[in-house]
């Protein structure tokens, strides 16, 4: 099973890059954030040419993500604790409800315009993380 639960960490870890590929993305073609890109970037350089770099810097990131996140899964034995709501382990998706949920306050703040992207970035890292790799990890 733990070589399972690692591989379903590493493919939820590369969803989430896809998504935050485009949610990232999104945020760099708007008018605001395509300000603070000229002033970094050539100003010629189109915002959805960012994809690029954003691809490939979440690839990387999410896929170590899903790897730790896989890792201290199968080392916390999470997998023989009680089930809840649907995910093998109740202790887990606490855990990992907690994780999501901790970011939103702080970017509403940053931008509250932009609420449902934060709210539906931390469901996702929820429904990958706490349900998805969990089950996945047991077949």
């Amino acid at each position: 099973m733990s070589a399972s639960t690692v591989i379903a960490g590493w493919a939820m870890g590369h969803v989430m890059a896809i998504l935050s590929t485009l949610a990232l993305t999104y945020l760099a073609v708007q008018p605001g954030a395509a300000r603070l890109i000229r002033r970094i970037l050539d100003p010629e350089v189109p915002g959805a040419l960012i994809a690029v770099p954003i691809s490939i810097g979440t690839a990387v990131l999410w896929s170590m993500a899903g790897l730790v996140l896989a890792s201290v899964y199968v080392l916390g034995d999470f997998d023989a604790m009680r089930p809840a709501l649907g995910s093998p382990s109740g202790p887990w998706l606490l855990l990992i409800a907690a994780l999501a949920w901790l970011p939103v306050p702080v970017l509403w703040l940053v931008s509250r315009r932009y609420w449902w992207l934060w709210l539906g970035m931390s469901l996702s890292f929820l429904g990958l993380f706490g349900w998805a790799m969990p089950l996945l990890g047991e077949r």
